[in-house]
């Protein structure tokens, strides 16, 4: 264990809040790294000063730069991130012409032996930043639109994604298809309409068996009662009457 692991160690310690400490290590163990990270994302905009937003992806594996209201940048921690980014940029290419929701331009640079995602900034707040009261009396409408955007990317199947699919032939049906796989986190809305305006961060789509656990649970933690039911039922009548139809 080098000193800058071992000093971050003894330094998060210390921190409540995991996404905090995640940072303050990123900090102290990439300290030389996230300076030419930074140097880096400038020089993709315009070279001019900026503020700059350090956060950290899930599970430790991105460092993400959020740049003014311009545009975030994503670099790899543990491997050179070419897999994932040319992966997510395949996936927002194909669901962008899709999907009923906005999802941020993506755009893919080699730097060296590492790869880095740059996205169109997305405007809007997370809905964890918006009241738990204000959701309740905005339910149906924000579980209409979540559920129109499952269903819509959920029922897709876009000869584009066939090689990322677990089994080629494998078709889409009732909770099984295309999934994004990281919702209550990642969209934002119009704090002033609850519109949804932007679905962010692909990585982790996959298609598959629709999971809600964690949405779920972070929803009950935020205090948005009754949104994960609504949306469910909602996505329930969408599908039926789709099946109908056809």
């Amino acid at each position: 264990m080098n000193f800058r692991t071992f000093f971050a160690n003894a330094v998060c310690g210390t921190i409540p809040g995991k996404r905090r400490r995640d940072i303050v290590r990123i900090k102290i163990k990439y300290h030389k790294y996230l300076h030419d990270c930074k140097e880096f994302a400038l020089a993709h905009i315009d070279g001019k000063p900026h503020k700059i937003k350090i956060d950290v992806g899930p599970r430790g594996h991105n460092l993400i730069l959020l740049v003014d209201k311009l545009c975030a940048f994503k670099f790899p921690l543990h491997d050179n991130g070419y897999e994932k980014s040319m992966r997510e940029k395949k996936i927002v290419d194909a669901f962008s012409k899709i999907s009923p929701v906005k999802i941020p331009k993506t755009k893919v640079f080699q730097w060296g032996d590492i790869w880095v995602r740059k996205y169109e900034f997305a405007d809007g707040v997370l809905l964890k930043k918006i009241k738990p009261e204000t959701v309740i009396q905005n339910r149906d409408k924000i579980a209409k639109q979540l559920a129109n955007f499952i269903f819509q990317i959920g029922i897709s199947d876009p000869t584009e994604l066939y090689d990322l699919k677990p089994k080629k032939n494998d078709k889409p049906e009732f909770m099984h298809g295309w999934f994004h796989n990281d919702i209550a986190e990642n969209f934002t809305v119009d704090p002033n309409t609850l519109d949804i305006k932007y679905f962010i961060d692909w990585e982790d789509a996959q298609f598959m068996d629709f999971c809600f656990t964690s949405m779920q649970r972070n929803w009950e933690k935020l205090g948005f009662d009754g949104l994960y039911d609504a949306l469910i039922k909602k996505y329930n009548a969408l599908y039926e009457k789709n099946t109908k139809r056809n």
